[in-house]
């Protein structure tokens, strides 16, 4: 997939592997829509893009605003050529510690406002017969000790990315779920690999323009 002049919505791009994906994808030509809950930090990111590209300011733990953002970003640039949707949210603490609360953020952030920006997406896609919708799982999505509402709302994530998949993907567009593995960010300081890095094995999968039934990485 070219992806220059291709306009690309990116959640969680205001730090980590979201930067970097906007970064490199950025440098390659897209014209990019950088969502977050940090506006300050969207600034600075944009500052480093194509002109043109855009930022828009919203918090997944209200899926409602993921609709919106969705609809915000078609009528600024017209349509969504990519959705790479990587923000999320590490809600750490034993199943049993947990606060409806807490489930709740866990699942709305990392599985349902991903699906629901997707499921607002896709329909136009498939009319283009073009289109393509990354999402980030992790390689503990078979379950963590005191890390259970992120193991288990990501694995949501990958199942949903599965389904999507298989029902647009014979229609133009490509789907996929994305392991980064073990990535040094916010969430997670003690990781082993710069985000730049799994960033860059990301935006490859992208320019390939396959869906896959397989978690890549």
């Amino acid at each position: 997939m070219e992806l220059d002049g291709k306009i690309a919505l990116i959640t969680g791009a205001s730090s980590g592997i979201g930067r970097e994906v906007a970064l490199q994808m950025g440098a390659a030509g897209a014209v990019l829509a950088l969502s977050a809950r940090r506006e300050a930090d969207l600034t600075a990111v944009a500052e480093q893009v194509p002109s043109g590209s855009s930022i828009h300011v919203a918090d997944l733990g209200e899926s409602v605003q993921a609709l919106r953002l969705a609809d915000s970003v078609v009528a600024e640039h017209g349509r969504v050529d990519i959705l790479v949707a990587v923000a999320g949210t590490k809600v750490a603490g034993p199943i049993s510690a947990l606060s409806l609360d807490d489930l709740s953020r866990a699942y709305l952030v990392n599985a349902v406002s991903p699906m629901a920006l997707a499921g607002r997406l896709a329909p136009a896609m498939v009319e283009r017969k073009s289109g393509l919708i990354a999402t980030v799982t992790t390689s503990i999505s078979g379950g963590r000790r005191d890390l259970g509402a992120y193991a288990g709302s990501k694995a949501a994530l990958a199942s949903m990315t599965q389904s999507l998949r298989q029902e647009v993907g014979a229609k133009g567009v490509a789907v996929f779920c994305f392991d980064p593995g073990w990535v040094r960010t916010r969430m997670a300081p003690d990781g082993t690999e710069e985000p730049c890095t799994a960033a860059a094995r990301l935006v490859e999968h992208i320019k390939l323009g396959k869906g896959s039934r397989e978690t890549l990485t």
